[in-house]
Formats: structure tokens, C-alpha cells, sequence
């Protein structure tokens, strides 16, 4: 059995590494993996999956010899015949300049606005040392060639996850129409933007309540903000919670604000537990949802599209029904892990296929 090593520059619980664990489960029968990764919330997801782990430190200035050395080891004894590298163009540098000879993908899961021409400049120098490029949207392989890396070289294969049967319900009781949303709360995320909507929902409507899943450094102001528009009797703080997308299913609508994503994986979540959803048309969401078929797009930062948005599904159920019917069968159709799995099996092929030549 051909061995992957994945190597990542952290490990949490966010998309990317969603992103790895589902392809992992769905090719564990065909590959041998072993992910090489810092420590992080998401390493106990692994150990629940019998996912083979590695530990490095994170990557920084001042130890880069010691990062080097750890890395050299782990692929010394794997003996890896590919390394797949997930989120950090300089890893590729780093792998190549090591091992030469093993062929390396390099996923590329989009850059947030900060620094923004900058990764993606760098992302699309260090690419290039790659032997295949593997964008999570059309969104990251546009910006990457205008940024220098030839077409040729770049593959978009969008994110993918196993349908789940699987729901529980909320931690706490929750009475109402429930509004959700769950995220690492940051300021890309854009949720104060949603509760900004949400405060001017609940003018017209008693019985909305809001409920947010996720952690971050935006919490304590997002709290605050609660707290001054005089809704937290309605707006419902539940921190991160392992296995989020288990409680999408207690939502009437789900709503995702964000400023930028390069794909937006809890879209396929709420997809698949037939939640309809709202969402920024930003970065690759559009790729995922068609406005008015299968969700809503509303413009970032947008208060006034986001509310009114919301409003029109509270009060057209039909609507709401027929959203999330039409987003379960995109779903099915297009976003599966295993249409995922089955799109990177090829790209393994053809590379492992090369470098036997």
C-alpha cells in the first residue's frame, strides 16, 4: 500500500482540517496516511478516527533547524512515496528541499483578507516548486495564475464531506425559531454583522432566538455587543463544540456573515441536514450556492440585505422547505466526500504514476 504524509502547519478545528479528515476516512482503504502536524483542538478528532499522528512544532524564525530535523525524521522512518502539504506554501520549499525526489501536493485553502496580495503572491512562488496545485475554489486557482503560477499546473477540486445521519440536540434549551450559525469567531467571520441583523429581526419577531457555536478572540466583544443592543435574553453564546455540524439539524435557518472564505465547508453542513442557509456572497460561496435555488446570497457587511433575508424565510416556510431540499440534492450531487476523495485519488495517481517513470 502506497504511503501519503500529510503535513500541516497546525491542527485545529477549522475547515482545512475537516477538509483532511474526511479525505483521509474516504481513502484510508487505498492509502497508508500519517499526518505530521503541530498540536491542536482537532488532533483528538484524529485520534478518534485511528488517524495516524505525528508531532512537529509550530514552524517559526528561530527553529527552523529544529523543524527541519523533525520533519527529516518523521519522512525518514513513514518512507512517504507522496507528501501532501495542506495550508502553508512555505512547506512546500521546506519538503522539496529535503526530499527532492518525493512528489509533493500542495492544497491551496484561500488567504484571508489580511496580507491578502501578499500570500497569495507568495503562495503562487512556492507553488511552483509543487508538482500539483490543489485549489478548494475557482476563487483561489484565479487568484494564484494572476499571480504567476501557470494554469497548467492547478487542479480545483472542491471540499467534500460524508453525509452524517448523525444530530443532537443543543446543550442548553433553546425555545423558538432558532437562527444558528457556528464559526471560529474572528473578525472574518463577520458575525457582528449577524447580530446586528438579528437585533433588528427581533423587533418584529418575540420568539427568534440566536445561537452561535464557536470560539475566538471576537467572543468577549461580541458578548458585549449583545449586551448593549439588549437582546441577550435571545442570543445564545455556546463556545466551540467538537462535532459542531451534529447540532446545525435544531436550526430553522442557518446564516453564515463572513467577510471572506475561500470555500465555506458548514455550508455544505447545514446542506446536508437540509437547513437552509444565508450566506456572503464572498470569495468561493458563490461556487457552492445558487442565489434564490438552493440559499441566499447577500452582500458582506450588508445589515439591511442580511435582515430583510432573514425575514423572508421566517415568513415563507415553503421557501425555506424548498431551499433546503434543493441545497441537500447540490449536496449529494456535487459536494460528497467521496466525489471529493475520488477527484484527488486522481491526482495521486497521475503524480505517483509520474514519478515512477
Amino acid at each position: 500500500m502506497r504511503r501519503v504524509l500529510f503535513l500541516l502547519p497546525y491542527f485545529n478545528l477549522a475547515g482545512t482540517e475537516n477538509h483532511v479528515i474526511e479525505l483521509i476516512k474516504a481513502l484510508k482503504d487505498e492509502y497508508e496516511f500519517l499526518v505530521t502536524a503541530p498540536q491542536g483542538g482537532g488532533i483528538t478528532i484524529l485520534n478518534s478516527n485511528n488517524i495516524p499522528y505525528s508531532e512537529i512544532p509550530y514552524l517559526g524564525f528561530l527553529n527552523i533547524r529544529e523543524y527541519k530535523d523533525r520533519v527529516r525524521k518523521i519522512i525518514n522512518d513513514f518512507k512517504p512515496h507522496l507528501i501532501h502539504i495542506h495550508g502553508a506554501h512555505e512547506l512546500i520549499f521546506i519538503a522539496k528541499k529535503l526530499f527532492p525526489d518525493i512528489p509533493v501536493v500542495f492544497t491551496c485553502h484561500g488567504y484571508p483578507p489580511t496580507f491578502f496580495y501578499l500570500n497569495y503572491s507568495l503562495s503562487a512562488f512556492f507553488s511552483r516548486l509543487a508538482d500539483r496545485v490543489i485549489c478548494v475554489s475557482n476563487y483561489d486557482k484565479e487568484n494564484l495564475i494572476k499571480k504567476g503560477l501557470s494554469k497548467d499546473k492547478v487542479v480545483v477540486i472542491h471540499n467534500g464531506i460524508a453525509e452524517s445521519t448523525e444530530g443532537k440536540n443543543l446543550p442548553i434549551k433553546v425555545d423558538g425559531f432558532i437562527i444558528g450559525t457556528t464559526a471560529r469567531l474572528t473578525k472574518t467571520k463577520g458575525i457582528k454583522y449577524l447580530v446586528y441583523a438579528f437585533y433588528e429581526v427581533a423587533k418584529r419577531y418575540n420568539n427568534v432566538k440566536l445561537v452561535i457555536i464557536g470560539d475566538g478572540e471576537e467572543r468577549k466583544s461580541l458578548e458585549n455587543l449583545v449586551k448593549k443592543l439588549n437582546i441577550r435574553d435571545k442570543v445564545y453564546f455556546l463556545g466551540k463544540m467538537p462535532g459542531a455540524r451534529d447540532y446545525i439539524k435544531n436550526f430553522q435557518i442557518f446564516v453564515l456573515p463572513s467577510l471572506f472564505e475561500a470555500f465555506g465547508l458548514v455550508i455544505l453542513e447545514a446542506f446536508s441536514v437540509k437547513v437552509p442557509v444565508i450566506a456572503t456572497s464572498v470569495g468561493g460561496i458563490p461556487e457552492i450556492i445558487s442565489d434564490g435555488i438552493d440559499g441566499i446570497l447577500v452582500p458582506p457587511k450588508n445589515i439591511n440585505a442580511l435582515s430583510n433575508a432573514i425575514v423572508t424565510l421566517i415568513e415563507k416556510e415553503n421557501m425555506r422547505n424548498e431551499l433546503a431540499q434543493k441545497g441537500y440534492e447540490k449536496f449529494i450531487n456535487e459536494f460528497t466526500s467521496a466525489k471529493m476523495a475520488k477527484r484527488t485519488r486522481a491526482v495521486y495517481e497521475e503524480i505517483l504514476s509520474n514519478s515512477s517513470k
